[in-house]
């Protein structure tokens, strides 16, 4: 039994603006509540191995708006609007603030909650993401986002024949080849929709091009939680999304978001890339053991 099917699994639905937001929960009832938040074409069961690795937490991670079965949400998208989502799930679950968890997009989100909510955020762990991305000399977002997702973006305009012929297409995926579980077949499985012969993703592409673009804005001063004061971990990686190229954030990037954010304690990861540091059981215990770093 792969980890995001584990007993201990359940779901739930809370209302949001313009619909119900999907939920994935693991853990006890009475856990600590940490809530984990998946990247951009994702959806929550990327979190189920950060969920095994956390047993004695309640992990509950929601499908974003336009992923999963949160995909018929209406926009705008936008990271306002993923962080108001949030919030309303924490309010939704929890008597009190909570540990967040956010990674790749995930973490713009939850860094945007920490932000405008620091009243609902006891610790926060981003996890390769939440730091402004830097554009490539020459180059516009549409065409950087296409360049770092590949095959995650180029799925979004294909259909597939069987599900068989979906996990085919991922199974090469250079990033994620050496290191598949079951548990990535039951993630990627959950992300097709529709019928056969014409089964496609469930993540909308709309949401995707909407989202993107705010990953490279960055906020007045670079002040990144603003408000927040509490503690905050940074996992990096040096591997970026197809896991052979360097990691999202260079060297001279790194020096200078460890300056500019010195309460924050940055951890490099080694031998992992962008997807195995949350998809990989390695990866996974390193964000728990960050997790409760923060959790005072």
């Amino acid at each position: 039994m792969s980890a995001s099917i584990s007993s201990d699994y359940r779901r739930l639905s809370i209302p949001v603006e313009g619909g119900d937001l999907a939920v994935g929960c693991w853990g006890p009832e009475d856990g600590q509540v940490v809530i984990a938040v998946h990247g951009i074409t994702s959806n929550h069961l990327a979190m189920a191995s950060i969920a095994a690795a956390l047993p004695e937490c309640r992990v509950v991670a929601p499908d974003l708006r336009g992923r999963g079965e949160s995909r018929n949400l209406p926009g705008p998208f936008g990271m306002a609007r993923h962080a108001a989502d949030v919030a309303a799930l924490i309010e939704a679950v929890s008597g009190g603030p909570v540990v967040l968890a956010g990674h790749s997009m995930g973490g713009f989100v939850v860094a945007e909650l920490a932000r405008t909510r620091p009243d609902l955020v006891t610790g926060l762990v981003l996890i390769d993401g939440g730091l402004p991305l830097q554009l490539p000399p020459e180059m516009d977002v549409a065409t950087a986002v296409t360049a770092s997702l590949g095959p995650a973006l180029q799925r979004l305009g294909m259909t597939f024949l069987s599900r068989e012929a979906y996990l085919d297409f991922w199974r090469p995926h250079p990033a994620l080849h050496a290191d598949w579980s079951p548990m990535i077949e039951t993630y990627l499985d959950y992300d097709l929709v529709g019928e056969a012969p014409e089964l496609h993703s469930s993540v909308s592409a709309d949401a995707v091009s909407q989202d993107s673009a705010e990953l490279f804005e960055r906020p007045p001063g670079d002040d990144v939680l603003a408000g927040y004061s509490g503690p905050a971990r940074l996992q990096l990686v040096d591997k970026g999304l197809l896991g052979v190229e360097p990691g999202l954030y260079s060297p001279a990037e790194q020096s200078y978001w460890r300056a500019q954010l010195s309460r924050v304690l940055v951890e490099s990861v080694p031998g992992l890339n962008h997807y195995t540091l949350v998809t990989s059981r390695v990866g996974a215990e390193r964000i728990a053991a960050a997790v409760r770093g923060v959790m005072g």
